[in-house]
């Protein structure tokens, strides 16, 4: 076979084709990027040649902001890697990055062209356990929290309260969640939400730094704000702590709801500058827009990892979007119907993923939730053949 012969059949094959570039998004308190640069660098290594963008911003305590505010300006930096690579890239999302890629796909589905999603071990059907935010906030139980989060102070406060899901008060999470219940297509985004014009400069990717000898860029903003948000969060920490405490009081001295302590958490907070601006006080809540949102279905495959030694995803099925009854008993993803998102309305297009054979789910025992994302047996096996 002559070389002109063999280019052309290697061609053919896909031998010659590079591997897509792939975007990786950090969880919860990361406190710097430097394991999710670990990850990428497997990859390359696993992949050679493989270009990866590892996302620089809201670590830490940074990473307790709200939600849309998150999904807004990583967006900005999804959006523009996109446009550097039409070929298409891949995303990985680690525990609450995961629920922050998941809105970014929807949200912009007719703008990206994310081809594989790898949700790992993220709370895709909400988080319903205190345990993990213990330390912050230690009057915090999973049977209580529902009386801070699911109040528009509280979806304002914090990125946690965004994916709260209290099975027994659906009807609370369904009237104030902005977040979880808005990229579940089972209420509408409020009308101040995600297309709310931002008052702060926000000047879309800021930087791609990148070594000559690297293949990894970390994507991040010039302008740094970080300081600022620090200051804000801790402000709002320390307020949503004793907002915990005085509703832990009200339970163990008379047994009452806490609702009483909402007006004494409002004048707190109002001391507390919080970046409210994607949550307007009037929105529709209809819970059944009937508005498919197709970002998803655009997706060659959507990769659901999750294991039952996680430890702090609860329920730890949460990340293949199962979720409790009002019970307490589990609903697994492909029982969730009645207007939910695995219904026959199919409002994110979840069950064409699954009828197309386009939908993965891995459960891997004796994994940590904080070992996800650098267990070579998970890179191994169940992420990097997706990442062609």
């Amino acid at each position: 076979m002559t070389m002109s012969k063999l280019d052309e059949c290697n061609k053919m094959s896909g031998q010659n084709r590079p591997y897509r570039p792939v975007v990786i998004v950090h969880g919860l308190m990361t406190g710097d990027v430097s394991t999710m640069e670990r990850l990428a660098a497997r990859i390359t290594e696993l992949h050679p040649g493989t270009k990866t963008y590892v996302i620089d911003r809201f670590c830490g305590l940074a990473s307790l902001e709200p939600l849309w505010r998150q999904t807004r300006k990583l967006a900005d930096d999804l959006l523009k890697i996109c446009s550097l690579h039409p070929e298409g890239v891949h995303v990985i999302g680690y525990s609450q990055g995961g629920l922050i890629a998941r809105g970014m796909i929807e949200e912009y589905g007719t703008e990206h062209n994310v081809r594989t999603f790898v949700s790992l071990s993220s709370p895709q059907g909400g988080q319903y356990g205190a345990e993990c935010f213990t330390k912050m906030f230690p009057a915090l139980t999973a049977r209580t929290a529902y009386e801070l989060f699911y109040t528009r102070l509280g979806q304002r406060a914090l990125s946690v309260a965004n994916y709260w899901y209290d099975p027994r008060h659906r009807d609370l999470y369904l009237k104030y969640s902005v977040y979880l219940a808005v990229i579940d297509n089972v209420k509408q985004q409020e009308s101040s939400g995600l297309n709310l014009q931002q008052t702060e400069n926000d000047n879309g990717l800021k930087t791609i730094s990148t070594e000559v000898s690297s293949s990894t860029a970390t994507v991040a903003e010039t302008n740094d704000d970080t300081s600022k948000i620090i200051d804000r969060v801790t402000a709002v920490i320390a307020a949503v702590a004793t907002a915990t405490v005085k509703i832990a009081e009200s339970h163990n001295y008379n047994g009452s709801d806490g609702d009483s302590v909402i007006a004494d958490v409002d004048t707190l907070m109002a001391k507390v500058s919080v970046h409210d601006n994607y949550c307007g006080e009037n929105g529709d809540d209809n819970p059944n827009p009937n508005i498919k949102k197709l970002g998803l279905t655009r997706l060659q495959r959507l990769v659901l990892i999750g294991g039952p030694d996680d430890g702090v995803i609860s329920p730890w099925q949460s990340s293949q979007f199962a979720v409790l009854d009002g019970s307490g008993e589990l609903i697994p993803m492909r029982e969730r119907r009645q207007d939910d998102v695995y219904s026959d309305n199919d409002p994110i297009g979840l069950h064409q993923l699954d009828m197309t054979d386009r939908l993965v789910e891995y459960t891997v025992p004796g994994v940590s939730h904080h070992e996800w994302h650098h267990n070579e047996k998970v890179l191994r096996e169940c992420i990097i053949e997706w990442l062609d």
